[in-house]
């Protein structure tokens, strides 16, 4: 017969194989309880079956499963989102991205104007999410778009949506090429945010820890650029119908900034571009400013 296991025994064996924090977060999820639910309660018994759940969600983030994929949801900017299997799951250094827009919203220029925020390759949808969520103490004329070209993901980021009550329009598609010819919208601020795949198919096989998310959502050719090329030439594309400036955010790697920099000219010479560090001093967020 097996002896009973204590919430305090089994975060001491998993702490054997899996670091502690992923530990804390698997088993309070297990026992539908907050963390610190685990160390006032850490002499409690835990029955058979939730004991092989536990045990068996150790044995899957051993092998490289992310905790937030295995556990269904991921805190970003203060909320939870939904992940699955189809959707990449939320960084910190992402956050550095969605103040960056916040912060854009809330100059004169901005709260002059309608707002329309495209959001493209979207995912959870936590980036359009997190900015509408933030914005309920500085309400402005918004409007709210995202684009995906993974259905199951959309999925996901219209279950998160309407969770926290916020008026999306998704479509389905590459990039931008859901707007192309039906986007006649004029006389308002337009922003983009793009947090695309920028990594390069040898950084993904080299790093165990992002091989259970899809590759499609991390890895992109031409060094890891190649997406936010195409990105470009369709904002030219856009630009030029809506006549229109446009403020863009791309979050990038470290490594990026000086090519992507000189591809942005390329596309359009007379775009201002600044590079925006996180919190770790690293280059991580491209601020583009273009005009039509």
């Amino acid at each position: 017969m097996l002896s009973p296991s204590t919430i305090k025994q089994l975060l001491t064996d998993a702490s054997r194989t899996i670091d502690r924090l992923d530990a804390d977060v698997l088993l309070a999820h297990v026992l539908g309880k907050p963390r610190e639910f685990l160390i006032s309660h850490n002499t409690d018994q835990v029955g058979f079956l939730n004991v092989r759940k536990f045990n068996l969600l150790v044995q899957k983030r051993a092998q490289h499963y992310p905790a937030a994929q295995l556990i269904g949801t991921k805190g970003f900017f203060g909320y939870d989102f939904e992940v699955n299997k189809h959707t990449l799951i939320p960084r910190p250094d992402t956050e550095l991205l969605v103040s960056l827009t916040l912060d854009e919203m809330q100059n004169a220029e901005c709260r002059m104007q309608n707002v329309i925020l495209i959001d493209v390759g979207t995912g959870s949808g936590c980036i359009p999410i997190a900015i509408s969520k933030s914005l309920t103490h500085y309400p402005l004329p918004l409007t709210l778009y995202a684009t995906d070209i993974s259905k199951n993901a959309l999925l996901v980021a219209k279950r998160n949506a309407k969770k926290y009550n916020v008026d999306i329009t998704f479509k389905q598609g590459n990039l931008l090429e859901p707007f192309l010819q039906t986007f006649n919208i004029h006389n308002s601020k337009f922003i983009i945010c793009a947090n695309l795949p920028y990594l390069t198919n040898e950084q993904f096989t080299t790093e165990p820890s992002i091989q259970h998310e899809p590759k499609s959502a991390l890895v992109a050719d031409n060094e890891g650029l190649a997406l936010y090329e195409e990105l470009l030439k369709q904002i030219q594309s856009l630009i030029s119908s809506l006549q229109s400036p446009i403020t863009a955010f791309f979050e990038i790697d470290p490594t990026q900034s000086s090519a992507m920099t000189s591809l942005i000219k390329t596309y359009f010479p007379d775009a201002t571009v600044e590079i925006k560090k996180d919190l770790a001093g690293l280059d991580r967020i491209v601020h583009i400013q273009l005009t039509s």
